[in-house]
């Protein structure tokens, strides 16, 4: 029986994933099949009815709307719950075995035909029909690797429950993070992405990235920067300082992080430069070095300032907020005693400041400056 739209049930089997390259031909003849209208005239009477089964076609109960990836992805699956024996015979029907396009068994990279339980295949379903997720099928690993942030984490979504799955990537939007997980599905052999779920779609195995990416992540982010700004700036011990290390390697490692908006983008990238510059990465400082001083050239109220310039040599009190971040990043970066004082210049006669730059500027109170060629 088709399974959406016949309502008998085979209950306690497990789903058959098989392939089909044609799914309206299939679909009529496991309508036909599980019907017994296949079944010889001279043999109805000699023997019982075959057993029924469900079927379910992906391709053909898709929503129009699906992307065009998507159902060619799945063009060619068939779901069939039955019986071993009733398979088989499925398998070895004369209208299968007597054509050239044949219904076969999905398997794995081990050969092994892959089953689901009817809890996997309601959630597949789900996907078909309701369009949640986008597929990714037979990808190359590179092809995808500037993406994969690579955290494990545990579905929470209503239908996925414990379901363990892969960050692939993640974005700011709005303030709020929204992420890509990867689950794989159907034997270890595809990978299912879930967009724009946020942290409390997920749970993380990894106790710093709960930190990190739950709530505002720009700042967790500053908070966590600041802490080792006290350690690193300041007169701490070294066992301490050594510490530090994976934390800032845990944030850096967010460096490809999709920022929407482009304030947010500044703050998040003065972060990453001071992380690099503590780690002393140079590649990494130079890269958001030479981004953070553009973004300030590129700002109208300084580069009409003459005194601009030759950035970052003639330096006087940041225009906005968000140059004030950058500036102070470009600090720890440079040690320059000039950047720092014209970040102070400005939170002094700006009292709506965020308390958090007031806090960075406590911390870097006593670094050691190097004077200006």
């Amino acid at each position: 029986m088709n399974e959406h739209d016949n309502r008998r049930e085979v209950t306690g089997l497990p789903w058959h994933v098989m392939e089909h390259l044609s799914p309206q031909w299939i679909e009529v003849m496991l309508q036909r099949e599980s019907s017994g209208k296949l079944v010889k005239w001279q043999e109805r009477d000699k023997a019982p009815m075959p057993e029924p089964f469900e079927f379910f076609v992906p391709y053909l109960f898709m929503r129009p709307d699906s992307s065009d990836e998507l159902r060619s992805d799945f063009h060619s699956f068939v779901f069939i719950r039955a019986s071993e024996e009733r398979l088989s015979s499925i398998l070895g029907a004369d209208w299968n075995t007597y054509t050239r396009l044949r219904l076969t068994p999905y398997r794995d990279k081990s050969g092994r035909a892959i089953t689901i339980s009817d809890e996997e295949f309601q959630q597949l379903k789900s996907l078909f029909m309701d369009r949640q997720l986008k597929a990714f099928f037979g990808l190359p690993v590179e092809s995808i690797s500037s993406m994969i942030v690579g955290d494990e984490v545990t579905l929470l979504l209503e239908g996925w429950q414990g379901k363990k799955g892969r960050i692939e990537s993640i974005s700011l939007k709005k303030g709020r993070v929204s992420m890509v997980v990867a689950v794989n599905i159907l034997g270890s052999t595809r990978s299912i992405n879930f967009h724009d779920l946020h942290d409390g779609d997920v749970i993380f195995a990894d106790h710093d990235t709960e930190q990190l990416l739950t709530g505002n992540l720009i700042s967790n982010l500053e908070n966590g920067v600041v802490t080792i700004l006290g350690h690193s700036c300041q007169k701490k011990s070294a066992e301490r300082l050594r510490k530090d290390i994976p934390l800032l390697r845990r944030i850096l490692s967010y460096a490809h992080i999709q920022i929407e908006d482009e304030d947010e983008r500044k703050r998040f990238n003065s972060l990453m430069l001071i992380c690099a510059s503590l780690l002393e990465e140079n590649e990494a400082t130079s890269r958001y070095k030479t981004q953070l001083q553009q973004w300030l050239c590129e700002d109208s109220s300084i580069a009409e300032n003459p005194s601009f310039r030759h950035f970052p040599y003639d330096v006087n009190e940041p225009a906005s907020l968000s140059d004030a971040y950058m500036m102070l990043a470009l600090f720890v970066s440079t040690r320059d005693p000039r950047l720092r004082d014209a970040v102070k210049a400005y939170y002094k006669n700006h009292q709506d400041c965020p308390p958090i730059l007031g806090t960075f500027i406590n911390k870097i109170r006593d670094v050691q400056t190097v004077k200006p060629a």
